[in-house]
């Protein structure tokens, strides 16, 4: 057992008890099977534009590995091969093969050779790969088409004696936003299915800001959506991915991420798009917004600290003077999705400092703007885990997800001092993308979800026998 950051993709276990996963956000990490503290095994390179190292499999050698390796620049996008006894930031910067989706070798079986597979515009292709010169060989060949993926995940894999299943089509990670009454009642939907990273609701309950995945490129683009009107409209524009929108009070602004610089940057931009993206704060490490002061004074991010791997915690940028960013919580725990109070007294936020995330309320102090008060006081407000936490307009009630879905709320007051009741169920959501913040209200009436489309429609397996044997003819 290890403590990981992020959310592990893909993993892979070598006959010397080594295991490698990936993270995302974040690199490839090692850990031996009797558990132990993770040690990356990868370093994101900034200059190549670099945003994380998914999907490790080990080849045979038990020293070799293939990952994918994902850019803003599609040029860097691919397969590539690392080694267990090179460092980090030393590891082989030739691109193995152009993808998108993870790649497994599939060693010889008898007289058949061993294959590479991969998928390419949902095209299931395998191509002879030598594991002793670590190249490819022959001409790639189609196995399939037509395969369902989710984000960077195709849905096939293989084993070492000759079995071969996939999937066709069917769920490939779309979502459909889904608005839901307090009794958990479905009462309306947003926009059409998609693959969705993140959203916001504006405080006026009249728009939302969903940064969607463009399936042209595969990077993903903000769009704002008008309630009323029910049109949307594109508010992002370049190859650049963008991340993470969050609007003002007053909803003239988005404050968004975006990997136009290689690595997620903070930006603003006017939310009528008459002028250009600013650029707020720019840095080695990963940034994410994750929510404005009711007063427009300061904006709360996500930060990585990529030691010993990437570990996020919560940091403030004033927007206006001189835009010196501090820390509201730097400790050695995890911390994210802080939440500024409607009276910008206290930050709502979770943390897993008691060795599984939970909610906390702590007070925010800000000195004149640029340092941070840590003698406030702290609470911990769920018990059995918790993750988005979100407050009502009015400040008098906040609101949480447990980790297997049921949206909690708590009556809570800020005035003289902070107190809090205990936690109520209110209802369970559909199962969902966790990667993506579920619980968006501006009323505290309506809460509105992804949720998975289509799940009745799903396609069967394919199962294949011998299927390196059937390249031969």
């Amino acid at each position: 057992m290890c403590e990981v950051t992020g959310f592990v993709v893909g993993g892979s276990w070598n006959r010397d008890g080594v295991i490698l996963f990936g993270q995302d956000p974040g690199v490839i990490a090692r850990v031996f099977a009797n558990g132990g503290t993770a040690l990356p095994v990868t370093s994101l390179d900034s200059s190549r534009g670099e945003i994380r190292h998914d999907f490790p499999w080990f080849l045979p050698d038990g020293r070799h590995f293939l990952y994918l390796r994902s850019s803003s620049r599609p040029e860097n996008d691919g397969v590539y091969v690392g080694s267990l006894d090179a460092k980090p930031g030393d590891q082989d910067r030739k691109r193995l093969l152009a993808a998108a989706s993870q790649a497994m070798y599939v060693p010889s079986l008898g007289s058949v050779p061993g294959y590479l597979l991969f998928m390419r515009d949902g095209t299931l292709i395998a191509q002879t790969f030598d594991p002793a010169r670590l190249e490819l060989t022959g001409e790639p060949v189609t196995v399939a088409e037509q395969l369902g993926f989710y984000r960077d995940y195709g849905f096939f894999s293989a084993s070492a004696n000759g079995l071969l299943v996939y999937r066709i089509g069917g769920d490939s990670g779309a979502s459909q936003l889904t608005w839901f009454d307090r009794e958990g009642k479905v009462v309306g939907t947003l926009g059409g299915r998609g693959i969705y990273a993140s959203l916001a609701v504006s405080s006026d309950g009249k728009r939302a800001a969903v940064s969607r995945r463009e399936n042209s490129t595969g990077k993903y683009a903000i769009w704002l959506y008008d309630f009323a009107r029910g049109t949307s409209s594109r508010f992002t524009f370049g190859s650049a991915s963008a991340m993470n929108p969050i609007w003002s009070a007053d909803g003239s602004r988005i404050f968004f991420a975006s990997d136009a610089n290689g690595r997620f940057d903070l930006y603003q931009k006017a939310a009528n798009g008459t002028k250009d993206e600013e650029l707020l704060l720019k840095s080695s490490e990963a940034k994410y917004p994750m929510s404005v002061s009711r007063d427009g004074r300061f904006l709360m991010y996500s930060s990585e600290d990529p030691k010993p791997t990437s570990m996020f915690h919560l940091w403030v940028l004033p927007i206006e003077g001189d835009r010196k960013p501090f820390p509201f919580e730097q400790s050695e725990f995890r911390e994210s999705e802080g939440h500024f109070s409607p009276d910008g007294r206290f930050v709502a936020y979770r943390s897993d400092e008691s060795g599984r995330f939970e909610i906390y309320v702590r007070t925010f102090s800000p000195q004149s703007g640029a340092a941070q008060s840590t003698t406030g006081g702290k609470w911990q407000i769920s018990n059995g885990g918790g993750l988005r936490p979100w407050w009502s307009p009015d400040g008098k009630e906040l609101y949480y997800l447990t980790p297997d879905g049921k949206v909690m709320v708590l009556t809570v007051s800020t005035i003289p001092a902070f107190q809090a009741g205990a936690p109520e169920f209110l209802f369970q959501v559909p199962p969902q993308n966790r990667r993506l913040p579920g619980i968006h209200t501006a009323d505290g009436k309506r809460f509105l979800f992804p949720v998975p489309a289509d799940r009745t429609a799903q396609t069967p397996f394919t199962v294949v026998l011998n299927w390196q044997a059937g390249l031969k003819k």
